[in-house]
């Protein structure tokens, strides 16, 4: 997919790294609808027929939008490669303090929203060590998880330093999936022998290592795009063995016909997944003007909505199985309706309010 060359150093001769690409801010904006659509489909995947045509349209959405957590840690291993691969690194107390304030403080702020936003409807009981509870272990709702993720990620950017300085890019990804994937075996492991652990488990960065450290790597060596005929074959095979993922999943989900253990190959088609929606976001680079605000309105947006999106979910789920809507057709476009539009909605107004407090 990329012209890498097995080293841990910048190509000599190239210009300064960017602080940003935009394609990224693209990305995470494509990343964001995904992870809503993880949530919307979480009510069909456990209450749908797998073998009906309606497990089918929940299931296939739901398994191809998982990629999208993979790919916003992806996305942010990119930017602190780039960060790192500049001739001047910022201190690293301001670092992490600018990271908290970008998505830490929110993530506070918005877990105390939510308990007072279910204490009205019974979700939680409400008490100070509940609330310290789910603000540790990040779990009152679906989302908050990868907060706490991205966050031990963050404060060990010396560690990451080290490593695209002195380990080549295949030895390094290769080591991180090694780990990444005997993480995931001892974390289930863990959680069975030891309760106390089981609420850490999915929740310590190591459990998505390999998709943070291919991102370091491709943000600090920045490899050229490979000609346009070789990324049409990259796009097409990376596709098939996307699609063939695709396929035996949803053979175990609706007959139960198992192969072999597919998390082996449940990295291996994130990162090809990535791939794809990186080249989707390139091809939109010079798109016409409206599609273009609408892409920055859409990644201005996108911190808002992953934070708000589950809490508009959960009320609108409610209130329609309070007016007697049970139909899981009518639960889950009810629930597509709300988290799309929903979102936007509140993030417009939200919005439209801060402008009017702070005028520009």
């Amino acid at each position: 997919m990329s012209a890498l060359h097995n080293t841990a150093h910048p190509s000599v001769g190239l210009e300064r790294p960017p602080s940003r690409l935009p394609v990224l801010d693209d990305f995470n904006a494509l990343c964001c609808l995904l992870v809503i659509m993880i949530h919307v489909m979480s009510l069909g995947i456990t209450d749908a027929d797998p073998t009906s045509w309606q497990g089918a349209v929940v299931f296939v959405p739901w398994l191809l939008s998982r990629c999208a957590v993979p790919g916003f840690l992806f996305s942010g291993g990119m930017k602190m490669g780039l960060e790192l691969a500049r001739d001047t690194l910022s201190p690293y107390g301001p670092y992490i303090l600018r990271r908290a304030k970008k998505v830490y403080f929110p993530y506070l702020f918005w877990t105390l929203f939510y308990y007072l936003c279910f204490l009205p409807i019974g979700y939680v009981r409400g008490s100070l060590a509940e609330l310290g509870n789910y603000l540790w272990f990040g779990s009152l709702s679906a989302q908050f998880y990868y907060v706490l993720v991205v966050m031990q990620l963050y404060l060990l950017r010396p560690l990451w330093r080290q490593l695209v300085r002195r380990v080549g890019w295949l030895a390094g990804c290769a080591g991180a999936l090694v780990v990444m994937l005997a993480a995931l075996w001892l974390q289930g492991a863990a959680a069975r022998a030891l309760p106390w652990f089981a609420p850490y488990q999915g929740k310590l960065f190591i459990t998505y290592l390999f998709y943070w450290v291919a991102g370091l790597y491709a943000g600090y060596l920045r490899p050229e795009r490979p000609a346009p005929t070789r990324r049409l074959w990259a796009i097409l095979g990376s596709g098939l063995v996307v699609l063939t993922y695709l396929g035996l999943c949803y053979l175990e989900f609706s007959a139960g016909v198992v192969f072999f253990n597919l998390e082996l190959m449940k990295p291996l088609s994130n990162l090809l997944s990535i791939y794809l929606l990186m080249e989707l976001c390139a091809a939109l680079k010079n798109c016409g003007p409206l599609l273009r605000r609408f892409l920055n309105w859409l990644y201005q947006a996108s911190l808002f909505v992953f934070f708000v999106h589950c809490l508009v979910l959960t009320y609108a789920t409610a209130i329609l199985q309070k007016l007697g809507v049970h139909s899981l057709s009518l639960l889950l476009i009810g629930r597509l309706v709300a988290a799309y539009l929903g979102s936007f909605l509140l993030y417009w107004l939200w919005n439209r309010l801060r402008q009017t407090i702070h005028p520009r």
